[in-house]
């Protein structure tokens, strides 16, 4: 995994990876994902902020698969954007752009580092927590007319010893669960820290007890209502990749 600064381009492939990891993270419909979508990662938009902006990419094999986007006025810095493609996520490219982020602003002068996040961004609170990371403030920032409600971010007092997420763990084939022996399988889900893998109460694979996170190695019964995998206890989240009419 490598990070690097966006070049003009990268363009055409931040906008395609905006649409994708909003419509599989964002609680909004269609309509709203367009308006976010053409207002802030249209590509001559976003060539126009290369200037003006700190963006990033992470690249696998010569491939963009995640970009972050900060500010920095004063001695605060702001992380305003990160996205991971639904596909590649749980390869710890979210971790590589935010700690490129927060240590390319602290390079040019802040102090301080916070995140902005749509509070229509399901998975965005849990990993800025992740972090050590903590909810300071909320305001309304203006899209396309309407008004959309922003969680600020800002590190706890602990951050000062830079927590991270936790580490994957190696994957068992078997883990004990509700005091039974469970069989995880080879199959991943993508997970926005590591990903989830089915687990069945057989080791013919036949009967889904539930996923096992990679993440921190906890056991997850089942998907909830909107099929979203989510670990209780690292907040590692999978959600659906096509929108949803019951998000509205």
């Amino acid at each position: 995994m490598n990070v690097r600064n966006a070049t003009e381009a990268d363009a055409t492939r931040i906008y395609d990876i905006a649409r994708q990891s909003i419509q599989a993270s964002y609680a909004v419909s269609p309509t709203a994902i367009d308006v976010i979508i053409e207002e802030w990662f249209g590509v001559e938009t976003i060539e126009d902020r290369l200037d003006e902006s700190v963006i990033g990419v992470a690249e696998t094999d010569d491939s963009v698969v995640g970009f972050a986007e900060g500010t920095l006025a004063d001695d605060t810095g702001e992380l305003r954007w990160l996205h991971v493609h639904p596909e590649e996520r749980g390869q710890k490219a979210g971790t590589e752009l935010f700690e490129w982020m927060r240590e390319t602003l602290h390079d040019r002068g802040a102090t301080a580092v916070h995140v902005r996040i749509l509070a229509s961004n399901s998975e965005g609170d849990s990993f800025a927590e992740r972090f050590g990371y903590e909810r300071i403030d909320q305001q309304d920032t203006e899209f396309g007319g309407d008004d959309w409600r922003e969680h600020i971010y800002a590190p706890t007092a602990k951050e000062a010893e830079e927590t991270d997420p936790a580490e994957p763990q190696n994957v068992p084939s078997t883990i004990d669960a509700e005091g039974d022996e469970r069989f995880v399988a080879d199959d991943t889900i993508p997970g926005d820290a590591a990903p989830f893998h089915p687990v069945y109460n057989d080791d013919t694979y036949d009967e889904q007890y539930g996923f096992y996170c990679s993440n921190c190695g906890s056991a997850v019964e089942a998907a909830d209502e909107l099929d979203r995998i989510k670990c209780t206890e690292c907040g590692n989240v999978h959600r659906p990749d096509d929108w949803d009419g019951a998000y509205l």
